[in-house]
């Protein structure tokens, strides 16, 4: 019952992520506000969420500040990282990563097929091989807004049952 908030959470964002391709400050906010009250009065203590939600901000604002993430992502990880602490949150970023990268594959080519893969793959190759830089083409894989939430709610989810039942671990 007390994982209820982080599946609220993550099934609303990921919906939201998936239809308008935002996840919005309204949802994010609150729940890293609620994730450190209930840690700090009910739960592990400040120190274990505070630590979740600085591992996130450390490891994911990076990518956000190269346009690698969005912000509704990362802001989603921070919440993420407030309620399962660190240790769970490196657990739960690495099963994103893993889900996501062929989830991000699938969406890619759904949308720009064979073609927009073999040209970004072509001016991938350009780039290194001249070390000039080639804006993408219209129809490139480059251009896509991928919703990466779900991805990150996936992972979020598996850690939790995969520890919820003592199946597996990472941490």
């Amino acid at each position: 019952m007390e994982q209820l908030p982080l599946f609220s959470l993550l099934l609303a964002a990921s919906w939201l992520d998936l239809t308008t391709h935002k996840i919005p400050n309204w949802l994010t906010l609150p729940f890293i506000l609620l994730a450190l009250i209930y840690h700090g009065i009910l739960g592990e203590g400040w120190p274990f969420a505070l630590t979740g939600l600085v591992y996130a901000l450390i490891l994911l604002f990076p990518l956000f500040f190269f346009r690698l993430l969005a912000g509704g992502d990362v802001k989603l990880a921070l919440g993420i990282g407030a309620f399962l602490g660190w240790k769970l949150f490196l657990e739960a970023l690495l099963y994103g990563l893993v889900i996501g990268l062929p989830l991000v594959l699938v969406f890619a080519f759904y949308k720009v097929g064979w073609n927009g893969f073999k040209q970004t793959f072509m001016r991938y190759g350009y780039i290194l091989g001249t070390k000039k830089y080639l804006a993408p083409a219209e129809g490139e894989m480059a251009g896509l807004k991928v919703p990466y939430g779900p991805a990150l709610s996936l992972g979020a989810l598996l850690t939790v049952a995969l520890n919820h039942f003592n199946l597996f671990t990472l941490v």
